[in-house]
């Protein structure tokens, strides 16, 4: 008897996962498929995920119309973090007599070596990874990594996903954007009427923008939200900063939001809308949280010593996948890498296009940029 084990998070399930698993039975010639959600995933601890019924009632709506396919409330009984080496052993002793299979995405095998007992995990059962656009993996060149490593091959499926997360499911929700390309019916309709992945203020903050503004803001948000778990940043901080991060752009300055509104300093016009979006996120939105305000007050100009969620809003503005410009590749990169020097480099780029243009250099990010040139000489 074969049997393909699939875990993860399933916060929420999407549209791929379903997908991975008929692959997967393809591709095996499998028995049965047992869907696992995690109760506290390893690699996401430090974020907090839906409520544990929830996401196993999700499962259960999204795997219910594939044959030979059932879920699993194994981890999400036995709470605490959810190790792969246990749920397999548990599976072991469930089915003495079976060979078992762990099925992967192509994200989870870059970071598998550095998972708990993984030896132990290919003791119990054969690794299984699927592709995604995305995170496509060269597995020849992968494989002979894994193959050094643990003495083992793993088995690729030759099915090519589509570039969704449950991330990017997460980020579309809180955005009022539209799922049904990316989740199944019935979990939007779960999701709907339990109101998951709502974050206050969001919606209303987008009805101020006009159409091109929205949808920079929420692709904005979707460059943030990707890097928010290596940076250890609260999703919902993360999204609200950057749902409100324009709150004002499209504001006429007598706007009734910005009574009381005042500024010391003379600023460059195109600098303005930072700091009326933060007078706006506090007054009319009532965020009290001084990170959020400041990653709103300095999305523009940047600042010396920001925090990682200021710098993070500052990069995933300037580099979004709606912007181009000549050499925004190298800084794509290197913002998976290296904040700081990410913030340095986009500086000195900024700067030198303001130069270039003739435009007004603010001295705020001048010294920003003379603080990440000196942070940078001090590594």
């Amino acid at each position: 008897m074969k049997i393909a084990i699939f875990g993860g998070s399933f916060d929420p399930v999407h549209t791929e996962h379903i997908n991975i698993v008929r692959a997967a039975q393809s591709a095996l010639g499998a028995d049965k498929v047992i869907v696992v959600p995690a109760y506290i995933p390893p690699h996401k601890r430090d974020r907090a995920l839906a409520a544990p019924e929830d996401r196993l009632a999700m499962a259960k709506l999204a795997f219910s119309s594939l044959k030979n396919c059932e879920v699993s409330a194994y981890e999400l009984n036995a709470g605490g973090t959810s190790y792969t080496y246990l749920t397999l052993g548990y599976f072991r002793n469930k089915y003495p007599d079976a060979q078992l299979y762990f099925l992967v995405g192509a994200d989870m095998l870059k970071d598998f070596y550095t998972w708990k007992e993984p030896e132990t995990i290919l003791s119990l059962a054969e690794l299984v990874v699927c592709n995604r656009e995305g995170d496509r993996v060269n597995f020849p060149t992968e494989q002979l990594r894994f193959f050094a490593k643990f003495k083992k091959r793993f088995i690729s499926i030759e099915y090519m996903g589509r570039d969704i997360s449950s991330t990017k499911a997460r980020v579309l929700t809180a955005f009022g954007e539209d799922l049904k390309p990316y989740l199944p019916e019935a979990v939007i309709d779960y999701i709907e009427a339990n109101e998951l992945y709502r974050v206050k203020g969001i919606k209303e903050a987008l009805a101020y923008l006009k159409p091109s503004r929205r949808k920079h803001t929420v692709r904005v948000a979707l460059t943030a939200a990707r890097l928010e778990n290596k940076y250890k940043l609260p999703e919902e901080s993360v999204l609200l900063a950057a749902g409100l991060h324009d709150v004002a752009k499209n504001m006429a300055p007598g706007a009734p939001e910005l009574a009381g509104f005042t500024l010391e300093e003379k600023v460059p016009a195109p600098v303005l809308h930072q700091y009326t979006g933060a007078y706006v996120a506090e007054h009319a939105f009532g965020v009290e949280d001084a990170d959020i305000l400041n990653a709103v007050r300095y999305h523009t100009s940047g600042r010396p010593n920001m925090s990682d969620l200021e710098k993070l809003i500052f990069l995933s503005d300037m580099l979004e996948p709606g912007r181009d410009f000549k050499g925004i590749a190298k800084l794509r990169k290197l913002f998976e890498e290296d904040l700081n020097e990410c913030m340095y480099r986009s500086l000195k780029h900024e700067l030198k296009y303001l130069k270039k243009q003739g435009g007004e250099i603010y001295p705020l990010t001048f010294r920003a940029f003379e603080y990440y040139k000196g942070a940078r000489k001090k590594v």
